[in-house]
């Protein structure tokens, strides 16, 4: 079999075509055949949106508002996945293990077309960005990396997601750091206000500010620029939690100026689950010790490389991300978000106009974007989420008795799936749905 470059293997496997110089014919070939997607529309169309929403398997009959909990990715990602494990299933006696040739794994490898991709996209450099799992690993590997001793504080808000808080309090208990949260405004409607409770919580013992740029229950968007640029006047290490804004808003690193950030493109960039990345500054990147070690594990020169050593991972998940940058690239960064934020918009402007409704999410323009979290006065959120799956088969998600449900606007959604909503939560209110 002639060989073939991991590079090209690569790319023919993200465009959804097995790369024919190295498969079998026969059972394995057929294996790996695929729905074709409908035509892409015009960027003219008058009905775009809703022809685009015929790249994604969703059903017809249902509405899906939890792309901040996992999104749901295009006929193309799924495709590429499934593609590529049905090929190594049926090809695997021809791996080789040659230097030359592609591996079925990754978790060893510089993946350097993928980085290049996606360091494009958040305005990165290639050698600062490292493909792992998912945003909690990002968050682990900077507090675990970072020398910390008992007495150095960490500020975190008060509305952190589990995954990147849990590593500070454990630090907390294990080395004696100092947790501290500082209470946000529900809703945040003020950016400076954001950026003076930072201010005013320094101390000379402060070493990081860990922060949202999107927080995972609200979806308030931070002033992480002015908090990032506070911090580097005064000597504090900052990593970002970008898990909500890859794919829902413009994530541009280098005007961020933060010394890590990671993230999710399982949610609002649509690809796999098992998909994150890490960032790293490259002049910061020597204070973040590697703690998954692997044989890149001392490579100062890529530092993203010796982040990402994690061991064996799942090629196939890795081609699933390839194909969603792809995806998102076709579709146009700008028009995606604008697109998201219309939506966002359209569902705030009707809630302000719903007897009863409450919303905890911002709605300073600077402030929001697609994810917004409202409740019904005398309707608990969860039994509400479930009212509303049962009479009209939408989908939101609760995230708290207090703030109530988180909508989420994305791209396979409209404004006819919200109108539908606010409809059937109307009925609830008035005691007349079904």
């Amino acid at each position: 079999v002639p060989m073939v470059s991991r590079r090209g293997f690569i790319r023919s496997l993200a465009a959804g075509v097995a790369a024919p110089t190295l498969f079998v014919t026969g059972t394995a070939a057929r294996a790996g055949s695929r729905t074709a997607a409908p035509p892409w529309p015009a960027d003219g169309d008058p009905d775009y949106w809703a022809k685009l929403r015929r790249q994604f398997y969703l059903r017809d009959d249902e509405v899906f508002f939890n792309t901040a909990t996992l999104g749901a990715p295009p006929r193309v990602v799924v495709d590429a996945v499934a593609s590529s494990m049905r090929d190594l299933a049926g090809t695997i006696a021809q791996w080789d293990y040659k230097h030359d040739r592609p591996n079925w794994f990754t978790g060893y490898y510089a993946e350097n077309p993928i980085r290049q991709k996606l360091a494009g996209l958040i305005h990165a450099e290639v050698e600062e960005v490292a493909l792992i799992q998912n945003a909690t690993m990002g968050m682990n590997f900077i507090a675990m990396g970072l020398d910390l001793e008992p007495g150095d504080e960490i500020l975190q808000t008060d509305q952190e997601h589990v995954g990147a808080r849990s590593c500070w309090e454990l630090l907390q208990k294990r080395r004696g750091v100092v947790w501290k949260t500082l209470q946000l405004p529900v809703p945040a409607n003020d950016p400076q206000e954001i950026v003076s409770l930072v201010e005013a919580a320094v101390t000379p013992r402060t070493r990081v500010i860990a922060w949202p740029h999107i927080t995972s229950a609200l979806g308030t968007i931070h002033p992480v620029k002015e908090i990032c640029a506070l911090a580097r006047a005064r000597g504090v290490f900052t990593v970002i939690d970008g898990a909500q804004a890859i794919g829902q808003i413009p994530v541009d690193l280098k005007a961020i100026d933060c010394d890590a950030y990671f993230g999710s493109p399982h949610k609002w960039l649509l690809a796999p689950a098992g998909n994150g990345f890490l960032y790293v500054r490259k002049s910061t990147a020597n204070r973040v010790w590697t703690t998954l070690a692997s044989g890149e594990w001392a490579n100062e020169k890529d530092p993203g490389l010796r982040l990402q050593q994690r061991g064996t991972g799942n090629l196939s998940l890795l081609l699933g991300l390839d194909a969603a940058i792809d995806f998102h690239q076709r579709g146009g960064p700008e028009r995606w978000f604008a697109r998201i934020k219309q939506l966002g918009d359209h569902l705030r402007s009707r809630l302000e106009a719903l007897p009863g409704a409450t919303i905890a999410s911002s709605t300073h323009p600077q402030m929001c974007a697609g994810m917004t979290t409202w409740k019904l006065e005398g309707h608990p959120p969860y039994a509400m989420v479930d009212r509303i799956w049962e009479s009209a088969r939408i989908r939101p998600r609760a995230v708290s008795d207090l703030w109530g449900m988180r909508t989420s606007t994305m791209i396979y959604n409209n404004e006819r799936d919200i109108d539908r909503l606010l409809a059937v939560a109307r009925k609830i209110a008035e005691g007349t749905a079904g």
